[in-house]
Protein backbone atom coordinates (compact mmCIF):
# COMPACT_ATOMS: atom_id res chain seq x y z
CA UNK A 1 0.00 0.00 0.00
CA UNK A 2 1.06 3.51 -0.89
CA UNK A 3 1.86 5.80 1.99
CA UNK A 4 4.76 6.41 4.71
CA UNK A 5 6.89 7.77 1.93
CA UNK A 6 6.16 5.78 -1.05
CA UNK A 7 4.17 6.92 -4.15
CA UNK A 8 3.83 6.20 -7.21
CA UNK A 9 3.50 7.98 -10.63
CA UNK A 10 0.95 5.25 -13.06
CA UNK A 11 1.38 6.15 -16.55
CA UNK A 12 -1.29 4.64 -19.09
CA UNK A 13 -0.41 3.63 -22.71
CA UNK A 14 2.71 5.00 -22.58
CA UNK A 15 5.67 4.68 -24.64
CA UNK A 16 8.92 3.77 -23.60
CA UNK A 17 10.56 7.31 -24.86
CA UNK A 18 7.18 8.86 -23.67
CA UNK A 19 8.07 7.82 -20.15
CA UNK A 20 11.78 8.56 -20.11
CA UNK A 21 10.65 11.95 -21.22
CA UNK A 22 8.44 12.47 -18.51
CA UNK A 23 10.94 10.64 -15.91
CA UNK A 24 13.64 13.26 -16.73
CA UNK A 25 10.88 15.96 -15.42
CA UNK A 26 10.33 13.69 -12.01
CA UNK A 27 11.52 15.93 -8.78
CA UNK A 28 11.31 12.73 -6.00
CA UNK A 29 13.70 10.34 -5.43
CA UNK A 30 13.02 7.32 -8.10
CA UNK A 31 12.61 3.71 -6.23
CA UNK A 32 11.72 1.47 -8.77
CA UNK A 33 10.47 1.81 -12.30
CA UNK A 34 8.54 -0.64 -13.86
CA UNK A 35 6.35 -1.89 -17.12
CA UNK A 36 2.21 -1.98 -15.73
CA UNK A 37 0.72 -4.98 -15.63
CA UNK A 38 -1.42 -4.12 -19.23
CA UNK A 39 1.82 -3.93 -20.66
CA UNK A 40 1.02 -0.36 -22.15
CA UNK A 41 2.15 1.88 -19.27
CA UNK A 42 4.74 1.95 -16.57
CA UNK A 43 5.11 2.84 -12.68
CA UNK A 44 7.46 4.67 -11.07
CA UNK A 45 8.07 4.36 -7.64
CA UNK A 46 9.07 7.44 -5.32
CA UNK A 47 9.91 9.02 -2.02
CA UNK A 48 7.47 11.57 -1.48
CA UNK A 49 5.29 12.54 1.47
CA UNK A 50 1.31 11.64 1.49
CA UNK A 51 -0.46 13.99 -0.03
CA UNK A 52 -3.85 14.08 -2.02
CA UNK A 53 -3.75 12.27 -5.68
CA UNK A 54 -4.94 13.05 -8.66
CA UNK A 55 -5.76 11.93 -12.03
CA UNK A 56 -4.32 13.97 -15.11
CA UNK A 57 -5.02 12.61 -18.79
CA UNK A 58 -2.84 8.93 -18.72
CA UNK A 59 -1.00 9.82 -15.51
CA UNK A 60 -1.85 9.12 -12.05
CA UNK A 61 0.20 10.03 -9.04
CA UNK A 62 -0.59 8.64 -5.70
CA UNK A 63 1.02 8.95 -2.09
CA UNK A 64 -1.17 7.25 0.34
CA UNK A 65 -3.60 4.97 0.70
CA UNK A 66 -3.96 2.95 -3.15
CA UNK A 67 -2.63 -0.61 -3.78
CA UNK A 68 -0.47 -1.03 -6.94
CA UNK A 69 -0.84 -4.04 -8.72
CA UNK A 70 3.23 -4.71 -9.62
CA UNK A 71 4.83 -7.07 -12.12
CA UNK A 72 8.53 -6.68 -10.96
CA UNK A 73 9.25 -6.32 -14.21
CA UNK A 74 11.78 -3.58 -13.55
CA UNK A 75 13.44 -1.62 -16.25
CA UNK A 76 17.23 -1.61 -16.28
CA UNK A 77 19.43 1.35 -17.27
CA UNK A 78 16.47 4.08 -16.09
CA UNK A 79 18.63 6.77 -15.39
CA UNK A 80 16.48 9.53 -13.32
CA UNK A 81 18.96 11.97 -13.17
Amino acid sequence: MLGDGLGCYDLDHTTDAEMRDFLATVTESVLFVERSVSGHGFHIFIEAPEGKGYRRGNLERYTRARFIRVTGEHLARVDTR
